[in-house]
């Protein structure tokens, strides 16, 4: 019982961290495409919410992968190639 409840988590994480790397590229590619799109506009594109698109943004900043430049209102999206 125990490793079938241990076999279940494993599964649930490996989903998350997969659905996690799509929902990275689908930002990553919307910026790429558009820097000046918004946070809304990044919901349309992938469907997550408000939270979820800023919690994907921090980890790419995190990461090193992005940055603002400029403010919300007038800035763009701008993308680090490493």
């Amino acid at each position: 019982m125990l490793r079938c409840m241990k076999s279940a988590v494993e599964e649930m994480q490996e989903s998350n961290q997969k659905s996690n790397q799509k929902s990275n590229q689908k930002i990553l590619a919307a910026m790429h495409r558009d820097p000046s799109v918004t946070i809304k506009g990044l919901q349309d594109i992938t469907g997550l919410s408000e939270s979820g698109v800023k919690k994907v943004i921090r980890q790419l900043r995190s990461d090193g992968l992005v940055r603002r430049v400029g403010g919300a209102k007038g800035g763009h999206w701008e993308i680090i190639q490493k």
